[in-house]
């Protein structure tokens, strides 16, 4: 999930925490659960020191990694928890370190939930877990906890109404789980085709983004669940992976770091006029006629590496055009 969600739970859990009534009985403590759940809240994400030390490339690769395995849950309530409760006295250290670890568990399952994923099951695999069911910004989610906020001032009574609207939240985060199968399910029906199908969510609980790879060519589109439409919008062949340009970009170490953690990249070759030009572009992550999310490498002539970069690179529309249209083809519908 985005920052902005993260925090809101952080919140929205040390509303729901006044259902204890060691908390509601104990300012005190009450202030201490509402940093631990904030700052546990956010706590995984703070590997971003990578990007600041290593570089984008390094934190590509190890964004969601380590800071959201299985040790990581333990170390950042423990630590967290333990810091906050160094300038409190009469509290309850247990509840502080209970509500603490639900916030850090919270954040980690709802980064599962959507398609960037997580290496949650570290150490025991490095396999990145993603169940594509909740977009980055969910905005009913965010909706609910802003409406639970305005009430909290208004009544006074966080813990019933937090409880409450994390049983709406629940209900609807298992209805986007059954229309995320149910889309995918009608995908392969109406394509009907050997490949690998993974659906991306949108903000609508209807329209899903998918991605079809098959051993030669991707299919990138919409499943309309209610018009039972698959629309296929890009076609992409795939480039020989063999080439000489791909090769020699394909060292690079950015472009190392990108693939780590990437699926369904789809590789554009362009002549510059120094050399060429390699992409391999996350064909999960559309926006509109664009794929933001890539690695990209500059080569001489000589194929040796100019410069690299990886991460969101937004290029202009009409040079993001004049490259994807010679992989493409018109978009069509099943």
């Amino acid at each position: 999930m985005d920052t902005s969600t993260h925090i809101a739970m952080g919140f929205g859990l040390a509303g729901l925490s006044y259902l204890d009534p060691a908390v509601a009985a104990n300012p005190n403590l009450a202030n201490a659960v509402l940093i631990g759940t904030v700052i546990g809240s956010n706590a995984p994400d703070f590997d971003y020191i990578i990007k600041l030390l290593k570089g984008n490339g390094m934190y590509t690769e190890h964004h969601r990694g380590v800071s959201h395995s299985i040790p990581a849950l333990f170390l950042w309530t423990a630590a967290l928890s333990f810091l906050i409760y160094l300038p409190f006295s009469d509290i309850s250290f247990f509840t502080l370190l209970c509500w603490t670890f639900a916030a850090v568990f919270l954040h980690i399952a709802f980064d599962i939930f959507n398609s960037y994923g997580t290496q949650a099951a570290r150490p025991f695999t490095k396999k990145w877990l993603s169940l594509n069911f909740i977009p980055l910004f969910d905005p009913f989610i965010m909706a609910l906890h802003i409406i639970g906020f305005i009430l909290w001032m208004i009544t006074f009574s966080p813990g019933f109404i937090f409880f409450y609207i994390y049983i709406i939240l629940f209900i609807y985060l298992i209805t986007r789980f059954i229309l995320s199968r149910k889309a995918i399910r009608l995908a392969e029906r109406l394509a009907d085709l050997n490949g690998v199908y993974t659906i991306i969510p949108t903000q609508s609980l209807f329209h899903w983004d998918i991605v079809i790879e098959t051993d030669t060519v991707f299919f990138v589109g919409m499943v309309h669940y209610r018009q039972q439409k698959l629309k296929v919008i890009h076609h992409f062949e795939k480039m020989n992976a063999e080439e000489a340009p791909v090769l020699m970009a394909s060292k690079d170490q950015n472009v190392q770091h990108f693939l780590a953690n990437s699926d369904h990249t789809h590789i554009i070759v362009q002549r510059t006029e120094h050399g060429f030009e390699v992409r391999w572009v996350d064909l999960r992550f559309r926006f509109k006629e664009d794929y933001p999310y890539m690695a990209t490498v500059l080569l001489a002539d000589n194929y040796e590496v100019i410069s690299s970069h990886t991460g969101w690179i937004h290029k202009p529309k009409k040079k993001q055009e004049q490259m994807l249209k010679k992989t493409r083809s018109q978009s069509t519908t099943f």
